[in-house]
């Protein structure tokens, strides 16, 4: 995933639009939702990915932005 740096000019912004952004994608996925206007995360979008994403996610959040900021 890559972003501009103008919109994210610390880790910790940076950080926090890659979990939403990632949160976006898992979270459309298992709502069922149209993926056309999220990130397009290089798996296959099923639940399995989803949830392993939101995992990863979590983690960032909260051992990884704590320390950027």
């Amino acid at each position: 995933m890559h972003f501009e740096t103008d919109d994210t000019p610390t880790p910790a912004l940076a950080l926090q639009l890659y979990c939403a952004i990632s949160q976006d994608w898992a979270d459309n996925v298992l709502a069922g939702r149209d993926l056309s206007e999220s990130y397009p995360i290089e798996v296959a979008p099923t639940a399995e990915h989803a949830n392993m994403l939101l995992g990863r996610v979590g983690f960032i959040r909260t051992e990884f932005v704590p320390l950027a900021q």
